[in-house]
C-alpha cells in the first residue's frame, strides 16, 4: 500500500476512533470503553504496519499527475457526500441548514470503501495529467458515487440479505 493511501485509510480510522470515543467514552451513561480501545488499537496497528513492511513495499516513481488526480478524485467524492447531507435537508422542506457533525462525518469515516472503485478508475487513465477529460468525466463520477454513498451500502445490505434468505 502506498503512503498516501495509508495516511488516508489512517485519518479515517483515527476519525472513527474519536466518534466511536465521544460518543462512548464521554456521552454514553454507563461508560462503555471496549469499542474506544478496540478502534484506537486498530488505528495503531494500521499505522505500525505501514511503517513496519515500509522497506519491503514496491513503489514505482511515477509522474506527480497521478497522486493530485487522485487527490481531488478523493476530495470530490467527499464534496459528493457533503453535497448530499445538504440537498437531504432541503428535500424534507428545512428551512434553514442544521449540522449535526456525527452524521455529517460518518460517510468520510466511511469513504475508503467507496473510494475503493474510484482509485481502480483513476490509476487506469492515462498519466496525461490531472485534468484531462478523460479525469474531469471521473471526478464527476466520484462526486456522484460521494452523492449516492448510502445507497452504495444499501444495495450491499440489500444483496447480503437476498443471499441469506436464499440459503
Amino acid at each position: 500500500m502506498s503512503n498516501e493511501l495509508a495516511i488516508v485509510l489512517l485519518v479515517s480510522v483515527v476519525g472513527l476512533t474519536l466518534v466511536i470515543g465521544y460518543r462512548d467514552v464521554i456521552r454514553a451513561r454507563p461508560r462503555r470503553v471496549t469499542p474506544t480501545a478496540i478502534a484506537a488499537a486498530l488505528s495503531v496497528a494500521i499505522y505500525s504496519a505501514n511503517f513496519a513492511f515500509q522497506e519491503y513495499q514496491i513503489e514505482t516513481k511515477g509522474a506527480i499527475q497521478e497522486v493530485v488526480a487522485m487527490a481531488l478524485c478523493y476530495v470530490s467524492m467527499l464534496l459528493g457526500m457533503s453535497a448530499q447531507y445538504f440537498y437531504k435537508q432541503a428535500e424534507r422542506g428545512d428551512k434553514t441548514l442544521s449540522f449535526e457533525p456525527l452524521e455529517f462525518l460518518m460517510p468520510i469515516f466511511a469513504s475508503p470503501i467507496v473510494f475503493i472503485p474510484l482509485l481502480t478508475i483513476t490509476s487506469d487513465l492515462a498519466l496525461t495529467g490531472a485534468f484531462t477529460k478523460g479525469k474531469l468525466m471521473v471526478y464527476l463520477v466520484a462526486f456522484q458515487n460521494g452523492f449516492f454513498w448510502k445507497s452504495f451500502f444499501e444495495q450491499r445490505q440489500k444483496a447480503a440479505e437476498h443471499q441469506s434468505i436464499a440459503h
